[in-house]
């Protein structure tokens, strides 16, 4: 028995590859759309991709829910499925703990530095409406950026009782990625905007890179692992590894790393029932 092959049930289809594409687009257009047309400010924006990022986490939580309700797949409550550790040992909580536990516990400490340095730019150009934080932008913002997704939430709810395990995971591994990426791109987009203090081109290029980052996201289909390594990693085994067998002994390992995956993922797409 193998695990479900990448492309059929771990995958949406053709329909469902549009949709999060249009979901991408809009995300992306608001933040233009604000600065062009609302008078949004460049820190409105910063702060409005931080919150871009905090709803991305409430609706992945949705979904996870969602997708365990449905399908009661074991994958769900088994530990570790993120490879995040407590104390040296596997992550408990199943899938839902594992992804809230990080996603908003890193979320919401950077919230904390982005308010910071939102403040920071207000205080430096009191006058200057580039830089002032508005309420009523961020309402505004908040608004669409909370249609837009809950557009992409619904939109996978028809497909979801038939989707794997290994679909739900691929989504939240996604997820995580893009939040990694997005707040870098946010310390440094604020950096780079406080050292020359020219806010619209730095702006311009993170809103372009964020949407290229995006739109890649959604045709990203995993690769097989192989079943040996890399000759270069076996040459790296026989000079540092030796003593341990060298390229022969990491071979080994590394077959049976994957037959261990292997059955890791048939096991979590088992029905299991309370």
């Amino acid at each position: 028995m193998q695990p479900p092959p990448a492309g059929e049930t771990s995958a949406p289809g053709a329909i469902g590859r549009l949709a999060a594409l249009g979901i991408v687009l809009v995300t992306n257009a608001i933040p233009v759309f604000g600065v062009l047309r609302l008078g949004w400010s460049v820190t409105n924006v910063l702060v409005m991709y931080w919150l871009e990022n905090l709803l991305v986490a409430v609706f992945t939580c949705l979904r996870i829910a969602t997708h365990r309700r449905l399908t009661h797949k074991r994958g769900h409550w088994r530990s570790g499925q993120l490879g995040s550790s407590s104390n040296g040992k596997p992550s408990k909580g199943g899938l839902l703990g594992e992804y809230a536990t990080v996603a908003f516990v890193f979320t919401l400490a950077h919230g904390l530095f982005v308010a910071v340095i939102a403040l920071l730019f207000a205080s430096r150009h009191p006058q200057d409406p580039l830089w002032r934080f508005s309420w009523d932008a961020f309402r505004q913002g908040a608004l669409m950026l909370s249609l837009a997704l809950a557009a992409g939430f619904v939109a996978d709810l028809p497909g979801m009782r038939s989707r794997s395990f290994a679909w739900i995971k691929a989504q939240v591994q996604q997820r995580i990625g893009r939040v990694l990426v997005l707040h870098l791109a946010i310390i440094f987009g604020m950096a780079a905007m406080a050292a020359t203090d020219s806010p619209l081109g730095i702006l311009y290029v993170l809103i372009g890179l964020k949407a290229l980052w995006d739109v890649a996201l959604t045709r990203v289909v995993a690769a097989p692992v192989p079943g040996q390594p890399p000759r270069w990693l076996l040459k790296l085994g026989d000079r540092l590894g030796k003593d341990k067998g060298g390229a022969a002994a990491m071979a080994e390992q590394w077959k049976a790393g994957i037959e261990a995956a292997g059955r890791q993922a048939i096991e979590d797409e088992q029905v299991v029932r309370a």
